[in-house]
Parts: C-alpha cells; sequence; structure tokens
C-alpha cells in the first residue's frame, strides 16, 4: 500500500462523533501549546536558566514518549472512549499540579502528567477520523488539527488577557480546566467505534507484522516538522520579548500570529487537497516555511516580523497532519499502532530540539540559537523524499 493520499469526496460528514475527535484534539493542542506562552512568567517566577525552563515542555514531551511505547496497549484494552476520557482527566489534573505549584519540581510532574496521560487522546483521534471518514481522511485530520490550533490561539490570547486584566497566567491553564471537564460532559453518550481487529496490534508486538519501511522514514520527517514548530511556539515570546522589546503580556498575544497561520492553513485542507496532492502540498510548505522563518527572525521592523511569524504558521500548517495521514495509510491496518509511534515521534521531538534551541541560547543567545530551525525543514524534505520513494516501490 502506498501513502498517497486517496482523491477526497465533495463533502465530509461532519456528525457528533466527528466534532468529538476535533474538540479533544483541541483541548490537547491548548494544553500542549500554552506551555510556550507560559514559559516567560516561569522563568521569571522561579528565576530560571533557559536550560531548566525548557524541563516543561521536556517533562510533557517525555510523557509522550512514554505514552508512545505503551499507550496503544491501554486503548487496546480499555477501548477508545475510556481513552479519550482519562485522556481529558490527566491533562486537566497536570494543569491543576501546574497552577498551585510551589516550586518548579511541581510543575514540571504536572506537566509530566499532561503529556503522559493526554497523549491517550492523541493516540486515538487521529485513527477514529481515519477510520470513520475513510478517503476523506486527509481532510478530517487536517481540519482535527485546525480546530486544534484555535485552541492554541485561545491559549495564546487568555495568556495575554488575562495577564492584562490582572489575573495572571494560571487563569489562562483554569480555562483550560474548566473546557475539558465541559467537553467531558459533551462525550457522555457519544458512540465511539472500536478499533480494528486486535491482531494488527499482537503482530506488532510480537513480530509478525511490522510497521513497512515507509512508515519509518513518514516517522522521521514528523520528528523534524514538529521540532520546528514546536520550538516557535516554545520560543516565540520569548524572542519577541527578550530580541524585539516587546512587553511581555503583548508577546504572549502577538505570538499567536503563528497560530493563527497555524490555523488558517489547516482549516483550508479541503480546498488545498481538492487541488493538489498531499505530497505536494508538503513539498509548497516547505517552500513558504523558510524564507518565512528568515522574515520573522532576521526583520529589523516588527510588523514584518509579524508577518512572517504568520506566513511560518501557514507554511506549517499541514506539515503534521499530511505527513500522519501519510504514515497511517503507510501502516495499512495497523492504524493504531502508527498513530502510538508517531507520538513517540513527537514526543522526542519536544524533548530534544526545543532544548537544544534552549541549551544553544544560554551559550550564544536566543537570536542565533534560533537560526538553526531551517535545517530541520530541510532535513524533513529529505526523508519525505526517501519516504515516497520507498513507499512507490
Amino acid at each position: 500500500m502506498t501513502a498517497t493520499s486517496p482523491s477526497v469526496p465533495a463533502a465530509i460528514r461532519r456528525d457528533r462523533l466527528t466534532w468529538a475527535a476535533y474538540l479533544s484534539l483541541a483541548q490537547f493542542t491548548f494544553f500542549l501549546n500554552i506551555q510556550g506562552n507560559i514559559i516567560p512568567f516561569l522563568k521569571d517566577e522561579f528565576d530560571l536558566s533557559y536550560r531548566v525552563v525548557t524541563l516543561h515542555p521536556a517533562a510533557v514531551a517525555a510523557g509522550l514518549i512514554v505514552c508512545g511505547l505503551f499507550g496503544e496497549r491501554l486503548t487496546r484494552r480499555y477501548g477508545r472512549l475510556w481513552s479519550v476520557v482519562v485522556g481529558l482527566s490527566g491533562m486537566a489534573l497536570g494543569a491543576l499540579a501546574i497552577i498551585v505549584a510551589p516550586h518548579p519540581a511541581v510543575s514540571i510532574l504536572g506537566c509530566f502528567v499532561m503529556g503522559s496521560v493526554g497523549c491517550l487522546v492523541l493516540i486515538v483521534t487521529p485513527t477514529v477520523l481515519a477510520d470513520w471518514h475513510g478517503a476523506n481522511r486527509s481532510v478530517a485530520i487536517g481540519e482535527a488539527n485546525g480546530i486544534s490550533y484555535v485552541a492554541s490561539l485561545t491559549a495564546a490570547m487568555a495568556v495575554g488577557l488575562f495577564v492584562a486584566i490582572g489575573f495572571g497566567w494560571r487563569a489562562a491553564l483554569f480555562l483550560g480546566v474548566v473546557l475539558a471537564g465541559l467537553l467531558l460532559l459533551f462525550l457522555r453518550g457519544v458512540p465511539m467505534p472500536s478499533a480494528a481487529p486486535q491482531a494488527t496490534t499482537e503482530a506488532g508486538r510480537s513480530g509478525g507484522e511490522r510497521l513497512p519501511v515507509a512508515y519509518w522514514f513518514y516517522w522521521l520527517t514528523i520528528i523534524a516538522f514538529v521540532g520546528v514548530e514546536q520550538s516557535v511556539l516554545v520560543w516565540t515570546t520569548e524572542f519577541l520579548t527578550r530580541i524585539k522589546g516587546v512587553p511581555v503580556a503583548s508577546a504572549a498575544i502577538t505570538a499567536g500570529a503563528f497560530s493563527l497561520g497555524m490555523l488558517v492553513g489547516r482549516l483550508s485542507s479541503a480546498f488545498v487537497l481538492t487541488r493538489i496532492t498531499a505530497t505536494r502540498a508538503l513539498y509548497l510548505s516547505a517552500i513558504v516555511t523558510v524564507p518565512a522563518f528568515f522574515l520573522f527572525w532576521g526583520s529589523p521592523s516588527l510588523t514584518l516580523a509579524v508577518i512572517g511569524l504568520f506566513a511560518l504558521g501557514l507554511g506549517c500548517a499541514l506539515q503534521y497532519p499530511l505527513t500522519l495521514t501519510k504514515a497511517i495509510v503507510a501502516a495499512g491496518p495497523c492504524g493504531e499502532l502508527a498513530t502510538a509511534r508517531a507520538s513517540l515521534a513527537s514526543g522526542l521531538s519536544i524533548l530534544i530540539i526545543p532544548w537544544v534551541i534552549g541549551a544553544l541560547a544560554d551559550h550564544t543567545g536566543l537570536w542565533l540559537a534560533m537560526s538553526v530551525l531551517p535545517v530541520f525543514t530541510i532535513v524533513a524534505v529529505a526523508f519525505l523524499l526517501v519516504g515516497e520513494r520507498v513507499a512507490r516501490h
């Protein structure tokens, strides 16, 4: 089976199950991406170095890695709805730990809980959408990630707004807890289809059938693409504050330009994928991403930098969902095993790449450290090229 995305039918069915999957992934994204917006406040409040403060997103990533290794077994044993409910509850508990943390060790532990338990949502929702929507899987997963960036934008705006009106950054996290509670109520009674026959997972673990070689090249592509996306999310608020001189509350809002670009790009997935193939869309995204980054990074004008940040989000928007879709298709019947390992790739990327940027920033400054990000985009394109070639043969 090749990883080429199938043709997209004219209409997509957006029923209650679809919205449950969309909103669950959005809630996960809210908690994941708010990390970048609260990092300056954690850094100042606890007087942390760049390297230490990045242990917060690193803890989320470590949780994703743990769940990526073992979470698929839990979803098989207890079911998809159980996994989503537990995942949402775990993220809310982790957020509460960060809110009340008297010491960075507690907030880092809260981040780990958010990643390790919340990752169950990340494992289940793409395969539910792929199974439910068939040939429309690329559009459904793209739309899910687009709505997720509504949540990401909401997180950025909430931090800036609550800080500006005196409620503090913790109020933004508490908003996420409230939204997670409302979503749990919405999920009651949602009929969620069961996973594919269990032989898939058994084979994946016992060594009978394995994820194909093409899948692993897409897996490496995910690492590189996610590394760029998460590094921008983690460090943009700090970059705007330290390098561009934007006040921290305003910087948290301005950083939302990236999420806005991601939102526009992902919600346009149906429009894009009815006109060009997923592969061409990925190559085009890289062509947009690299110059957009340099406009954001190097422009002396804040206005041009924000335009570059928006264009960077637009370029990055479809990279993860389209690569994930290709990986799921390449995996054939091993869908949930594929998404579990893909979350492992995301976790490794989030754990390593933003931390490397922070470690470099401690030695060279944040401006120079950020300049390495286009290299990851180029590496991602190289892995994608090889994956496409292997999939065709």
